[in-house]
């Protein structure tokens, strides 16, 4: 059971199919300006009169007022009628490399697995771009299938966003696919040693590890350049960020060591483990209170890279209702065999009767809470998904996801500054990434209206351009299968 709840919290894709070229590669067309459309602009929160900017190898050469002679010499020009251009948008949590979890064997051979799948990788790829997700970072996962996806978008044979990828997580429990177990401190450093050589950009520790093994994973890591994230319940954020942790993920804190001695025995009590423990937990946790104040204390003080990933959790409090906006996803966008998997009862409310639904959904207003407060602080907020996981569709759960932040009181210009400039810092590209800026690269989403204003504008996606290629709203539908 332990090893089916951790293949629940991760799961999902990459690339066989990606071994011929795709009619989605296009050749460098020379340059192209993008004319009358607004900038926006993230981090002031606010737009820019009509510009035109101009694309050249990739890279967003120049920007000048709208119809400027320089921006349209020799350029293929599309006037945008006065649209909005916002940077391509970044899922920092998007497992992109495995299929869905597997029971194989029989009595005390049985196993779970979760191995790559390369169609399902394609399939996800192209709908992430179609929703204007143009980076991603994978935390966890197949290396080796990380860089056959890598591979196939530097060949031409796959249009997809740039990825960022962890190994598989480092826990105290093996599940082929996903995860790897450690015992010692060496095991450790052998394992984080083999994944930076076999080119993890980040290290993945999960929340089976003791306090001791969770230290020596950072220090690791840390020892080859590398940044380590986690997924923690049993050690409390607060120690971990101490430890030098830079990065956690999911809003599910669940320590008992955040819940004062009255709460933590009444949780302790009645707790029944696995995912009702993401609503529990929060029954007896205030984030207004003493548990919050050290979350929102140490967040201030160690400014890790975070991403909520509410959507994920929010999915499972209403899959009572069969008619729920993320069915409706994943039937549309999802690839079929995670669809099989997740409508075969494989998601995060296993096991929940009616009565958890209930209580499930009454303590949301305390994750939006607590949601609120740590977006208010210095730390690196980032927006992710756990794409791959039951009923987070590729593409439109990040828009889904940016919703919710706002739901729950985040301002709109903090959740796209989030999904864009932060996320492309958090992975060392801020300098290329992330920016509508001269010398950036030119991944970009042109929008409909001022996603300012409201941030489910950022749905009325009219074009995408990847890499410096237009790709106009005919070829984001093919690629959504619509």
């Amino acid at each position: 059971m332990r090893h089916l709840m951790l293949a629940t919290l991760l799961s999902t894709i990459v690339p066989a199919t990606m071994a011929h070229a795709s009619p989605d590669a296009r050749a460098d067309t020379g340059p192209l300006a993008l004319d009358q459309v607004h900038l926006v602009d993230v981090e002031q929160a606010r737009t820019s009169p009509p510009r035109c900017v101009r694309i050249e190898h990739g890279r967003l050469a120049r920007i000048d007022d709208a119809g400027d002679p320089a921006c349209l010499r020799a350029a293929r020009r599309i006037d945008l009628g006065g649209r909005y251009l916002l940077p391509g948008l970044v899922d920092m949590h998007a497992h992109h490399t495995l299929g869905p979890p597997e029971i194989v064997g029989e009595g005390a051979d049985m196993v779970v697995q979760a191995l790559p799948d390369d169609a399902i990788a394609a399939h996800n790829a192209r709908r992430l771009v179609a929703f204007g997700v143009t980076t991603i970072r994978n935390p966890g996962g197949d290396l080796a299938a990380a860089a056959r996806y890598r591979d196939a978008l530097a060949r031409g044979a796959l249009t997809g966003p740039e990825a960022f990828d962890a190994g598989p997580v480092i826990n105290n429990a093996e599940l082929p696919g996903l995860a790897v177990a450690v015992h010692d401190a060496h095991e450790m450093a052998r394992v984080v040693e083999a994944q930076v050589e076999a080119g993890a950009d980040w290290i993945k520790l999960y929340t089976g590890l003791s306090p001791a093994l969770l230290q020596a994973g950072i220090d690791a890591a840390h020892r080859h350049g590398r940044p380590a994230v986690a997924h923690l319940d049993g050690v409390a954020w607060p120690d971990a960020l101490a430890m030098g942790l830079d990065g956690i993920v999911h809003l599910m804190p669940l320590s008992p060591d955040l819940l004062d001695a009255p709460q933590r025995a009444a949780w302790q009590a009645s707790s029944r483990g696995a995912t009702w423990s993401f609503f529990e937990w929060w029954e007896h946790f205030d984030p207004d209170g003493p548990g919050g104040d050290a979350l929102v204390a140490a967040f201030e003080r160690h400014r890790p890279v975070f991403d909520a990933t509410l959507v994920a959790f929010h999915a499972a409090l209403v899959q009572d209702d069969p008619d729920n906006p993320y069915r409706t996803d994943a039937r549309e966008l999802a690839p079929a065999r995670l669809l099989a998997s997740w409508n075969g009862g494989f998601t995060f409310a296993m096991g929940w009767e009616p009565g958890d639904f209930v209580r499930a959904r009454a303590i949301w207003p305390k994750v939006q809470r607590m949601a609120v407060r740590l977006h208010a602080t210095g730390a690196r907020m980032t927006v992710g998904t756990d794409m791959g996981n039951p009923w987070v569709a590729p593409g439109i759960s990040l828009h889904r996801e940016m919703q919710l932040l706002a739901e729950a009181g985040v301002p709109a210009p903090q959740v796209l500054l989030a999904a864009t400039r932060n996320g492309a810092e958090a992975l060392g590209a801020g300098t290329r990434l992330g920016r509508i800026a001269e010398g950036y690269e030119a991944d970009l989403l042109v929008l409909d209206a001022n996603p300012l204003d409201d941030i489910t504008h950022t749905r009325g996606i009219h074009a995408v351009v990847l890499d410096g290629r237009y790709l106009d709203r005919a070829t984001l539908d093919r690629f959504t299968g619509e």
